[in-house]
C-alpha cells in the first residue's frame, strides 16, 4: 500500500471503522436528544442518521406506513408514501 499512497497527488482516506463508530455513537446521542426533547405527536416514527452529528425522527400523521403495498403495487405505494403529511424532528450535534 505505500507505493500506492506515495507521492502527494494521494492522500490516505479516513478511517472507515472509525466513521461507523462515530455514526453509531451519533445515532444512539441523537436518539437520546430527540426522544427527551421532542413532542412526540404519534406512536409510530421513523428515526434516521446521515450521517455523524444529525439525526431525524418522522412521523407520519397517517400512522404506519403499508409497506406490502409496495410488493403489490409499487406505483401506488410511491404515490401515497411521497404525499404522507409529516412531522420532522432534527437535532444536529454541536461542533467539538
Amino acid at each position: 500500500m505505500d507505493d500506492f499512497y506515495h507521492g502527494d497527488n494521494t492522500k490516505r482516506h479516513v478511517s472507515p471503522t472509525k466513521r461507523l463508530i462515530n455514526q453509531k455513537n451519533s445515532a444512539w446521542e441523537g436518539k437520546g436528544k430527540i426522544s427527551s426533547d421532542m413532542r412526540r405527536t404519534s406512536e409510530y416514527a421513523l428515526h434516521y442518521t446521515t450521517e455523524p452529528g444529525k439525526s431525524y425522527v418522522i412521523e407520519p400523521k397517517d400512522g404506519v406506513i403499508d409497506y406490502n403495498l409496495a410488493r403489490k403495487n409499487p406505483t401506488a405505494f410511491y404515490d401515497k408514501a411521497g404525499t404522507h403529511e409529516v412531522t420532522e424532528h432534527k437535532w444536529y450535534s454541536p461542533k467539538k
